[in-house]
């Protein structure tokens, strides 16, 4: 009985480290970077399962993502949310006082491939690019 619960158990070991070896060579050649930038005003109780989300899928399915996230004027938690997230998430963090409107941020790094994602607005939630295909 202790023999072919050790087979199944070395069967199972071996598949691991196969899958590891086949999927960790693959995983640095193909990553690609996607930036986001999310604009949220008063999204509390949303911003903090939207960027964990963000990050976790992405993280999944081997790809990078950084996030820049313009705060207009939020008078509730948010942006306290989004100071502590930051110390784990690649996020940077503007204010509208801070560096004028969204359009100003837009024209300044218009060379870049930005998904522009209004978190208040319903119809923008689906291009938040959980997974990236």
């Amino acid at each position: 009985m202790w023999v072919g619960l050790l087979w199944i158990l070395g069967c199972y070991g071996i598949s691991i480290a196969v899958l590891h070896l086949l999927f960790g060579n693959r995983k640095g050649k193909n990553k690609k970077q996607t930036k986001i930038l999310l604009v949220t005003k008063n999204n509390q109780n949303q911003i903090e399962w939207y960027i964990r989300s963000l990050f976790f899928f992405t993280r999944l399915k081997g790809n990078e993502v950084t996030a820049t996230i313009f705060d207009e004027g939020s008078s509730d938690d948010t942006r306290k949310i989004i100071e502590r997230l930051s110390h784990t998430h690649l996020l940077d963090l503007h204010s509208g006082a801070d560096s004028g409107t969204v359009d100003n941020y837009l024209l300044q790094h218009e060379s870049e491939a930005l998904i522009v994602v209004h978190l208040s607005n319903r119809e923008d939630l689906v291009k938040i690019p959980f997974g990236l295909q």
